[in-house]
């Protein structure tokens, strides 16, 4: 089942690059809880598809050329680790923000279930209960 985890998980970061929002939320949970990097005010639980788009609305909202490109897929089981990078300028200090990103998705029965951000990949790796040596996809 982990590997289909990770197809998820690929189709949502797809789907969302596509601008195909009705794909993304077919793959979530109705309930999904999801959590924003913890050194972010405002970042706390969002719960259910509503929940996530709030969230995202306000996080995309506080820059100016957001991109984010997908680098890597781990996978751990029921979870996801996935590795990113994401540039933009922030839209009310003007700086310019290039930095990797990392989110642990859980999943059930093929849904998301649970997405927790981080900036640290060592804590990333940790909450998906990972080793930096282990297996990547």
């Amino acid at each position: 089942m982990s590997q289909e985890n990770v197809e998820v998980v690929r189709a949502i970061y797809r789907a969302y690059e596509l601008g195909d929002y009705r794909a993304v939320f077919e793959r979530m949970h109705e309930d999904i809880e999801w959590f924003g990097p913890p050194d972010v005010s405002n970042s706390g639980l969002a719960r259910g598809h509503e929940g996530v788009r709030r969230s995202l609305g306000i996080w995309v909202g506080a820059w100016d050329n957001l991109h984010f490109e997908l680098r890597e897929l781990i996978d751990s089981g029921d979870q996801v680790l996935a590795a990113g990078w994401q540039r933009g300028r922030g839209k009310g200090s003007g700086v310019e923000v290039s930095e990797e990103i990392f989110s642990v998705w859980t999943l059930r029965a093929g849904k998301a279930v649970r997405q927790r951000m981080f900036r640290d990949r060592l804590q990333a790796l940790d909450a998906a209960g990972l080793s930096e040596d282990g297996p990547h996809t």
